[in-house]
């Protein structure tokens, strides 16, 4: 019986001797497989040649398998058996595995699977395009970090049951085992993986949260077992030098992880809940393109007068906004564009952010003495041509920054304030006096973080009826833009979004300005001076980059508050 390819291909489609022996023997010049070619110069439908290579090799042939999934297979199963979509489980017995392959002459995945289950291995033929299909649907995104956590977690709970009188010293000693080892490593690489600045570790009564905060939204990825949840904690703690048996007061560490040749420095912290610690982790990554200018959102324009402002002599550059802004980056990039120039730059920072070559960093430590204040004295005794002060939010440290700015320092910090001209109203509340401010601020910028679409998949959008509503309850005084939104793709994990940007106001202090500064004029006069000269807002920046496609209205309504749009709106008003 002649079991060639063609001939058995005959009993499921008309197709002529002529057409075979082309494809067989331009196949065999070209070192491919006859039925890629009979499928790519004639036509014939990719079923009807796996169904030929189902009888071929005397194999049974599936045309769909989504329903056929063992998805607890999946689990218990080493997931790199089915990263690279050559096999996926469909069920098994006590001696027996049966897999779906697309290659009836991949024997080294046949074995492999044997290897890791230990089964008998019985195979099923099934198409290319329905293993791309279901492989995608299965672990498309975070799955298969779903999947590894969940074996992960089996793992140790077998562990556990060998011994259900197991104490709690003992669990300690389980955050050496593998199984705790690996999920902890999981966690922090998929993390590092989809880009995500904080890790939340939420414990419930029955179970733990892993949730990741990717471009400023927390968005769930997994759940932790409650029997693996507590040696998970201990084993973070451990990394970051933290006390595993103190589990009633909040404490804090850091732990240097290496992941793909990169140094990323996390951030620890414990709180105790009524379910157990919660752990929040930044990650802290040493992302050089943070720390230019050209990079985090700036307009040409803005970007000259920086350029202007942070190679002034001496003064204070304020950057203000809430928590989360992305000051820090600003700040350090800034220094960053400096750093070479033959001068001495100091920071005062806590914790410090970005480690920069050529500059000297300090930390604040408050048990030891180490305040801002503190700090900044003994920097002063250093012979500093530029300061760096992380945040000022005592009257004392305000003092003697403004002292320094003007001795001959240029001096940098950041001000929790809604907007830039707030920042002088927050002075005031510090106790220093309108003519100190006046004469020792040189510019300040206000800013917020908004999500960037996705550049891969944004198209021009009409503005949904939710949004026009919103936008004229927030921000009614502002017209609508054209609008842009992205409907999500495999480059954006569907959330339509890659990376954020800042959106900006910038305010220099001219001559009329500081006149008014140094008379304590009130913050509507200095409001209306801005708006005299032209002032662009933090709602009109952000406006600007909704006109280009750089982000959403969505988002703008995101970031700025009902009472920042009012009082940004003075501005206009």
């Amino acid at each position: 019986m002649d079991r060639r390819l063609g001939s058995i291909l005959k009993k499921f489609i008309s197709i002529d001797d002529s057409v075979l022996d082309e494809a067989e023997l331009f196949a065999r010049k070209k070192n491919l497989k006859i039925g890629s070619v009979l499928t790519a110069q004639s036509g014939i439908s990719e079923k009807a040649i796996f169904e030929a290579l189902a009888e071929q090799f005397s194999m049974e042939f599936l045309p769909g398998i989504e329903n056929q999934v063992a998805i607890e297979l999946l689990k218990e199963l080493p997931i790199e058996l089915f990263k690279e979509k050559r096999c996926i489980p469909l069920s098994s017995t006590e001696t027996t595995l049966r897999i779906a392959v697309c290659d009836p002459l991949d024997l080294d995945i046949v074995l492999l699977a044997s290897l890791c289950s230990n089964l008998v291995i019985d195979t099923v033929l099934i198409c290319p395009t329905e293993m791309e299909r279901v492989h995608k649907v299965l672990f498309e995104g975070d799955s298969i970090f779903k999947h590894s956590t969940g074996k992960i977690s089996k793992e140790f709970e077998k562990q556990l049951r060998e011994d259900e009188d197991i104490s709690i010293d003992e669990i300690r000693q389980t955050t050496e085992s593998e199984p705790v080892v690996k999920l902890a490593n999981l966690i922090f690489d998929e993390a590092i993986k989809v880009g995500a600045s904080d890790i939340h570790i939420e414990p419930s009564e029955h179970s733990a949260i892993v949730r990741f905060r990717v471009d400023g939204m927390l968005k769930q990825h997994t759940e932790v077992t409650k029997g693996m949840f507590f040696p998970l904690t201990s084993r973070i703690k451990i990394l970051a030098d933290i006390d595993i048996a103190e589990r009633r007061v909040p404490q804090d560490g850091r732990i240097r992880y290496n992941a793909d040749g990169l140094v990323y420095d996390f951030r620890v912290s414990t709180l105790p809940t009524h379910f157990g610690e919660k752990t929040v982790i930044r990650v802290l990554k040493h992302d050089k393109a943070l720390l230019d200018l050209k990079n985090l959102g700036f307009s040409p324009k803005d970007l000259n007068r920086i350029f202007e402002l942070v190679e002034k002599p001496q003064g204070m550059i304020f950057v203000t906004g809430p928590t989360g802004s992305g000051k820090s980056s600003t700040l350090s990039a800034c220094l960053n564009r400096i750093r070479h120039k033959a001068i001495n730059i100091t920071t005062i920072e806590n914790p410090i952010e970005y480690k920069l070559d050529g500059i000297n960093q300090v930390q604040i430590n408050e048990k030891a003495g180490v305040t801002f204040a503190t700090a900044l004295r003994s920097i002063l005794r250093q012979d500093p041509d530029v300061i760096l002060i992380g945040e000022i939010r005592d009257n004392e440290t305000a003092q003697i920054s403004v002292q320094a700015s003007q001795t001959g320092h240029l001096v940098l910090s950041t001000l929790h304030t809604n907007d830039a001209i707030s920042a002088v109203t927050r002075l005031r509340d510090l106790s220093i006096p309108g003519f100190l401010i006046s004469s020792s601020i040189l510019a300040i910028i206000a800013q917020r973080l908004v999500r960037v679409l996705c550049p891969h998949c944004k198209v021009k959008a009409e503005l949904t009826d939710d949004i026009r509503h919103r936008w004229n309850a927030v921000l009614g005084s502002y017209e609508l833009p054209q609008a842009f939104s992205a409907r999500g793709c495999e480059k954006c994990n569907k959330t339509g979004y890659k990376g954020r940007m800042g959106i900006y106001e910038i305010v220099t202090i001219n001559e009329s300005l500081r006149t008014l500064i140094a008379d304590n004029s009130s913050e509507t006069l200095l409001r209306k001076n801005l708006r005299e000269n032209g002032f662009t807002t933090l709602i009109q920046d952000g406006i600007a980059k909704v006109e280009c496609g750089l982000t959403s209205p969505e988002e703008i309504l995101r970031v700025v508050l009902v009472e920042d749009a009012l009082q940004m709106a003075g501005n206009e008003s």
